[in-house]
């Protein structure tokens, strides 16, 4: 029986695709961005989604998405305080890179309230969720602490395509997030807790993500996160990881 690493490796020899995708991660963080997608990718990993925050790291994703590489764009919670202002800018970038596909990380952090209220934070989300709207795009969501207030805003919102960002909820959490077609992203952490989120979910409402250098190492630590969906869901890590890749790809209509 082939390994993960010799499967990947026929296919992009003979295929010229490689089958896996990291949902989320912070390329602008690393000094040689290029390079660490270059290492993913001969890792099997040949989509990448890298989010900024800020407005240094909307700017840098927006020097660094190309063919593989995608980017989203947006102000997270954690510089809401000082930057709400620069929401206005989102609409110009996003427009100039048909690699930039999503509004993101955006949402609710209570941890950060004190550096960024919620008030504010929630004025700037639903702004941003507004925009997100207007222009027919999804969004990648970062919520800590927040995610019933989470849920509510989108609720009211008419933005139809959410991606959770580092899932906070429980199984109950995510079967709500999955009845409105909403997908939850799986970070590379062991918890009983996002074992349970993954069991119940359907495989075409996961999608994996390393959210590197954070969290994960770089991008080709996503492997690791399939191997565990694929291993908890009954199915071989290929299958996984090629169905998340679709799921991605239809999602962000890339």
């Amino acid at each position: 029986m082939e390994s993960l690493s010799q499967i990947t490796t026929r296919r992009v020899s003979l295929e010229g695709e490689v089958p896996f995708t990291d949902a989320h991660c912070h390329l602008d963080l690393f000094p040689e961005p290029e390079k660490t997608f270059l290492k993913a990718r001969k890792a099997g990993v040949g989509v990448v989604i890298t989010a900024g925050g800020n407005a240094e790291g909307n700017m840098k994703t927006l020097d660094i998405v190309h063919g593989g590489i995608y980017g989203v764009v947006g102000i997270s919670p954690e510089f809401m305080l000082s930057e709400a202002w620069k929401i206005d800018e989102l609409k110009d970038i996003l427009k100039m890179n048909k690699n930039i596909i999503g509004i993101g990380e955006i949402g609710l952090d209570a941890v950060m309230a004190e550096k960024s209220s919620l008030e504010v934070q929630e004025k700037g989300f639903i702004k941003q969720l507004e925009i997100a709207s207007s222009m027919e795009l999804p969004v990648v969501i970062h919520s800590r602490r927040s995610l019933n207030r989470t849920f509510e805003i989108l609720k009211e919102s008419a933005v139809k395509n959410v991606v959770f960002h580092y899932f906070e909820g429980n199984e109950n959490d995510a079967i709500a997030a999955e009845k409105e077609g909403w997908l939850v992203s799986i970070p590379p952490i062991e918890s009983s807790r996002l074992k349970r989120v993954i069991k119940v979910l359907d495989i075409d409402s996961i999608v994996a993500e390393t959210d590197s250098p954070a969290v994960g190492k770089e991008p080709s630590d996503v492997l690791s996160v399939i191997e565990k969906v694929a291993l908890l869901k009954g199915i071989s890590t290929v299958e996984a990881g090629e169905r998340m890749t679709k799921t991605i790809k239809e999602y962000f209509y890339v």
